[in-house]
């Protein structure tokens, strides 16, 4: 994930350099929460009734957000370079 993030800040436009960041960034969370257990709530809180907390992020879901944010981007930035241009 790093090293694609690096390539496209090296040599994509820097609107979608961003982009390729928060994808890192959102797996680096995912990645940290997985690994030690630092869920902030899970589906066991819920069946042993304990109210969700209101500022509780769903990482996973932020993780397919910024995916999916970037492939659009990247994807239009694509497409319009394979474009006749007018002359």
């Amino acid at each position: 994930m790093r090293l694609a993030a690096a390539v496209v800040e090296l040599e994509g436009p820097e609107h979608i350099a961003t982009l390729a960041q928060r994808i890192e960034n959102a797996a680096h969370t995912v990645h940290v929460r997985a690994r030690w257990g630092e869920a902030p709530h899970t589906y066991f809180d819920i069946l042993d009734g304990n109210p969700r907390p209101e500022n509780d992020r769903n990482d996973h879901l932020d993780l397919l957000k910024a995916v999916d944010a970037f492939t659009e981007a990247a994807r239009a930035h694509l497409n319009d370079s394979k474009r006749p241009r007018r002359r």
